[in-house]
């Protein structure tokens, strides 16, 4: 079961690790780029719920193994696919099964266990995906170091066949799972959509800072995904910092001073160029992982407050959410950069080829010395703009939470202790006189 969270955990940082060399080797163009993300991130968010709710109808347990069958045959498909569409297409079942795997093995997990430990099973749950996610960066970039770009992707397979043994050797029918009630929570008060800008940003960043530090940084393999470990690293700190400040203040002022946090780091960014040393980079990367994290605890924290006996559906929602975010920020930050790329390299090489117009790694498979100059030049320009465009989305993020004034989120920060009456039969004193209390009927 957990190794059926690992696998969400572990894709989420590993395909951007993939990127860089895919673009070099597969002769696609950028909005197949963008794709391989946001076709995985649209297709999880949007049939999450959906397919979630299955379970009540064919059995947790079957749901589970359906849906890690197709997680596994997209990775396969994904890391021997040559061209656009069979890769755009396997990442679509990617998403379907991921959508499957996530919801399903949490709801199956409370039936394994007596009750008094379900909170450190669903703990236990949580450090999987936590675990994947900061595995990603060095287990895909030890793979890029020694094998092809689809082996970020087919490593997903072996961790599905131990997933798929596990849960066939448990026992069927999913006695005591949770059932899938229907949503209670708000959808339109703040913590949903803030928790979507804020994994639209970071996921976005990851986009565009992956070829950044691959193409212009030549960072490669285990390099590559080192570099990434500031931003995880920050995430992690931020998600512990923002739960606790989130109960003392409330998580309005937490998500506020998390998108200020984000904000300054994508602001730096705004600085980078090709000779910016990694020190530099990584406090930016490390910055921008404490925003999000400080960010996402606090509307985490706020979600579960407007929905306090959902668990599990509040889970749903901020998944979906956020997945969907991820999608709207590949592509915003992405079309962004892409846009601004262009226009650079037009101006500095009128006849440049097609494929180096579409992308910074189609200009560095010309090997052509002026040409990836020129790319890598253009690809910081457009590194810049997308970091100017990420700072609007932080600010309406920062926004939101007073824009959408939800009373059913707010979090009180202390509960005042009741009064208690004076005791019958104690003395108390009021002002300078000394009152006593006789119990009724004394003399």
């Amino acid at each position: 079961m957990v190794a059926s969270l690992l696998l969400i955990g572990l894709d989420t940082t590993m395909a951007y690790l993939a990127l860089p060399s895919l673009m070099v080797e597969l002769p696609i163009g950028d909005m197949a780029v963008r794709l391989v993300l946001i076709a995985y991130f649209a297709t999880f968010g949007v049939l999450l719920l959906p397919l979630s709710a299955l379970g009540d109808r064919i059995g947790q347990h079957r749901l589970l193994l359906a849906g890690l069958v197709l997680f596994g045959a997209g990775a396969a498909v994904t890391a021997f696919a040559t061209t656009s569409v069979p890769l755009v297409l396997a990442r679509v079942v990617m998403g379907a099964g991921a959508a499957v795997v996530m919801p399903t093995a949490l709801a199956l997990l409370p039936g394994l266990v007596d009750p008094s430990a379900r909170p450190k099973v669903l703990a236990g749950a949580s450090a999987a995906v936590i675990l994947g996610v900061c595995l990603g960066p060095l287990l895909g970039g030890w793979l890029l170091e020694h094998f092809w770009w689809g082996s970020v992707f087919l490593v997903h397979v072996p961790v599905v066949l131990l997933a798929l043994v596990t849960v066939a050797l448990l026992p069927p029918g999913g006695a005591g799972a949770t059932r899938a009630a229907p949503a209670r929570g708000s959808w339109t008060g703040w913590p949903i959509p803030v928790l979507g800008l804020v994994y639209a940003l970071l996921m976005g960043v990851l986009f565009v800072v992956t070829p950044y530090l691959r193409g212009v940084g030549d960072s490669s393999g285990l390099g590559l995904g080192l570099r990434l470990l500031p931003l995880v690293a920050g995430l992690l700190l931020g998600v512990a910092v923002g739960e606790r400040l989130g109960r003392r203040v409330g998580p309005r002022p937490v998500v506020v001073a998390g998108m200020v946090v984000l904000g300054g780091g994508l602001l730096a960014l705004t600085t980078v160029d090709a000779g910016t040393g990694i020190s530099q980079v990584a406090a930016i990367l490390a910055a921008a992982g404490v925003g999000s994290g400080l960010s996402l605890a606090a509307g985490l924290r706020a979600a579960s407050a407007a929905a306090p006996d959902d668990f599990f559906g509040v889970m749903r929602r901020t998944t979906a959410a956020r997945q969907v975010g991820a999608g709207v920020g590949v592509a915003i930050l992405g079309i962004t950069l892409v846009l601004r790329y262009r226009d650079r390299l037009d101006q500095a090489v009128p006849a440049a080829p097609e494929a180096a117009r579409d992308h910074l790694g189609g200009a560095l498979a010309t090997g052509e010395p002026a040409l990836q100059l020129a790319a890598r030049l253009a690809y910081v320009d457009g590194l810049h703009a997308a970091a100017v465009a990420g700072v609007v989305l932080a600010a309406l993020a920062a926004a939101l939470p007073f824009l959408l004034n939800d009373r059913s989120a707010e979090i009180p920060t202390a509960v005042p202790a009741p009064e208690q009456p004076a005791s019958r039969g104690r003395w108390r004193r009021t002002g300078s006189a000394a009152v006593g209390s006789r119990p009724a009927g004394g003399h």
